[in-house]
């Protein structure tokens, strides 16, 4: 799938750094361009569409097994313990074929605790809307995910829906500033909703059609639907293995089936799917116990093609939606994650002194003046001590996701202070490191500093119809009264300093004197 990308991300582009590629490797028709080697990736027969024969030598018992992955290097990955087993004999339990799960005549199934690592290509900064590939070219997003599986693929509904809690890595899977968020993913026909939710505050809602990669660089523009019950039939024995299983499940001896670069796992005896991985789609274990075949809770598919929230006047974020809440024109094109800036903000950012009633004497006035406006304006402020650094962060990372990108452009095409330093990539890679280094007396210069700049973005980079939605939601911070005198040799307050613009415009400056 292609989902639109931020309207700052830059073009995600192709791993640009060549690698060897391992023995054995050479038949993977993207080219393996990031070189896993076949513990991590390993092609069967009827890999691809165009019928490639698969990797050579064939895969064999422990290869293709992967595990835990959260990045593109060949050892960004825990493998586990795996021992080959001799092929069943005569008087040995044969091989069942794996099920999705048991369905009976209604195509309906639960997995409870369903616990999974998804893959796919980076569409998005924060790796919120992706969907997995067929090919494992450009960057992969790595999404920790658990909840439940609801499938009703009976003519009448013909549904999957996950409830999940996810892991969104950003800026890096260890310095997570999301944490975990709540997400529902409807998928209907050609039609996929991912509905987030951010801090019990806002919601986003993406609507999208599905596309895979055609197999050479482009798009095969004919949207996915949901995965059929049955796609297991196309599995293959491959080996027999006692492999140490994730989660608390320890060894266990197992078959090992694969089709085309899909690894899958059952316990000896059984036709329960215990363990599934590939390399550009994602790892999954399944507790036996938790599946429920033939079972559904109705309810949860009542209003959900498409859900409320995606239509008009439901989510604060709503991502490639019509107003009936259907995957719009733009869909899979760059323009979709530009939230259009209203004409009163837009005539207020081509002007680049304020006027004098939003002007102070001093640093001190200036933030009184201004927090007034604030007060005034918006039913819930909170003073700038009285917030955490991560609450500040969190707080800048929706207007991040509700900006209009249009103000920021006036703003970097006429050189103003404004304008935001880089994009989210660059925000990220920053608040990760200087969170390293801000602690004891540089505490409170570095909360400080995001009062300054969370303000500002606040004022500056969204709609006025978007500030009020937000304000109704949540409190706005205030800026702090007192200005830090720092060296600029460290880091933190290098970063400060470039924070704290207001006085640049908003301070009045007697002839002579310096703002700095």
């Amino acid at each position: 799938m292609k989902l639109a990308a931020f309207a700052a991300l830059p073009a995600l582009s192709e791993s640009k750094k060549a690698c060897t590629l391992p023995d054995g490797t050479d038949h993977a028709d993207d080219g393996n361009p990031h070189c896993w080697d076949r513990i991590r990736r390993c092609d069967g027969p009827n890999a691809h569409k165009d019928g490639d024969a698969g990797y050579s030598p064939a895969c064999g018992a422990c290869e293709g097994i992967g595990g835990p992955a959260w990045g593109d290097k060949n050892d960004q990955i825990e493998l586990p313990k795996c021992t080959p087993l001799p092929p069943p004999g005569a008087n040995d339990t044969a091989p069942v074929q794996p099920e999705w799960a048991t369905m009976g005549n209604f195509s309906k199934f639960t997995v409870e605790s369903d616990r999974f690592i998804m893959i796919g290509k980076m569409t998005d900064p924060f790796c919120f809307a992706f969907f997995p590939s067929n090919n494992s070219r450009g960057t992969q997003c790595y999404r920790k995910q658990t909840g439940k599986l609801t499938v009703d693929m009976s003519p009448e509904v013909k549904t999957i829906r996950y409830d999940l809690n996810l892991h969104i890595p950003w800026p890096s899977d260890k310095y997570s500033l999301f944490g975990n968020i709540s997400t529902k993913i409807v998928h209907h026909g050609p039609n996929m909703w991912v509905v987030n939710n951010l801090y019990n505050i806002m919601d986003q809602c993406v609507c999208t059609q599905p596309l895979s990669s055609d197999g050479h660089g482009g798009h095969n523009m004919n949207p996915i639907y949901p995965v059929q019950f049955n796609w297991t039939n196309n599995l293959k024995w491959l080996a027999r293995e006692r492999l140490e299983v994730e989660y608390g499940f320890g060894e266990v001896e197992v078959d090992h089936f694969v089709f085309g670069p899909h690894h899958a796992w059952a316990p000896v005896g059984s036709n329960k799917l215990l363990r599934m991985w590939q390399p550009y789609n994602g790892f999954e274990v399944f507790d036996p116990a938790g599946i429920k075949p033939d079972y559904v809770d109705s309810s949860l598919f009542e209003d959900m093609t498409p859900p409320a929230v995606c239509k008009k006047g439901g989510a604060l974020a709503r991502i490639t939606c019509t107003d009936d809440g259907y995957p719009s024109k733009y869909n899979n094109t760059e323009e979709a994650f530009a939230r259009p800036a209203e004409a009163a903000d837009v005539r207020r950012s081509r002007t680049k002194v304020p006027s004098s009633a939003h002007r102070g004497r001093n640093f001190l006035h200036m933030a009184q003046t201004l927090n007034s406006f604030l007060r005034r304006g918006y039913p819930e402020v909170k003073e700038c001590a009285e917030w955490s650094d991560e609450e500040l962060k969190k707080f800048q990372l929706m207007l991040l996701l509700l900006r209009s990108s249009e103000l920021n452009e006036v703003y970097s095409s006429s050189d103003d202070r404004r304008a935001m330093r880089g994009d989210e990539h660059e925000h990220g890679s920053r608040w990760e490191k200087l969170a390293e280094v801000a602690t004891g007396m540089w505490a409170d210069v570095h909360r400080d500093g995001h009062c300054h700049e969370a303000v500002m973005w606040f004022v500056h980079h969204v709609s006025e119809s978007t500030r009020n939605a937000i304000a109704e939601r949540m409190a706005i911070p205030l800026l702090p009264y007192t200005r830090h005198e720092c060296d600029s040799k460290h880091e933190v307050c290098d970063e400060y300093l470039k924070q704290v613009t207001c006085q640049d415009c908003h301070q009045d400056v007697e002839p002579g004197a310096m703002t700095v």
